[in-house]
C-alpha cells in the first residue's frame, strides 16, 4: 500500500512536471512581427520594451511606432512578461495611466494572431507578436 501510494505521488509529481515543461516550451516561440518591407531586421531588448512602455514613439527613420498587441492568450502573457517585464494586467493598467494622463494612446488589440499579423502586413510602422512563423506581408524581427 505504502509503495502504490509513493509511486502514485511520484507519478503525479512527474506529470506536472512534464506540464510545467510543455508550458515553458510552447511559451518559448512568440515572435516579434513587423511588415515585411520594414528596414530594421533586429531590435534590442531594452529597445523593444521602450517600445511596449510607450516611450519610444518613432523608429530611426522617423516613421511611426504603431504597437499592437493580442487581447489576451499564452502568446500574451508569455510575450509581455518576457519583454515588457510585466503581467498581461499590469500592462493594461499602465497603459490606462498613460492614456488618463495623456501621454499615450492605448495599443491596439486583436482577438486572434491572424488578424494582428494582418494589421501589421498592412500597416508600415506597426509591430506585434505572434506565436507562430510570420505569415506573407510580415516579417519576424530579431531581438539581440
Amino acid at each position: 500500500m505504502l509503495f502504490s501510494l509513493r509511486r502514485g505521488t511520484f507519478m503525479t509529481v512527474l506529470l506536472g512536471a512534464a506540464f510545467l515543461f510543455m508550458s515553458g516550451v510552447a511559451h518559448a516561440s512568440e515572435i516579434t512581427i513587423v511588415k515585411s518591407d520594414h528596414a530594421v531586421e533586429e531590435i534590442s531588448k531594452k529597445d523593444l520594451k521602450k517600445i511596449l512602455e510607450g516611450k519610444s514613439k518613432t523608429w530611426d527613420d522617423g516613421s511611426a511606432i504603431i504597437l499592437v498587441t493580442l487581447k489576451e492568450g499564452p502568446a500574451h502573457e508569455a510575450f509581455l512578461k518576457k519583454y515588457a517585464k510585466k503581467s498581461a494586467k499590469q500592462f493594461t493598467n499602465y497603459w490606462r495611466k498613460m492614456v488618463f494622463s495623456g501621454q499615450g494612446k492605448m495599443p491596439q488589440a486583436f482577438d486572434s494572431e491572424d488578424e494582428l499579423a494582418a494589421f501589421v502586413a498592412a500597416n508600415p510602422g506597426s509591430i506585434g507578436y505572434i506565436a507562430k512563423a510570420p505569415p506573407d506581408g510580415t516579417k519576424e524581427l530579431k531581438i539581440k
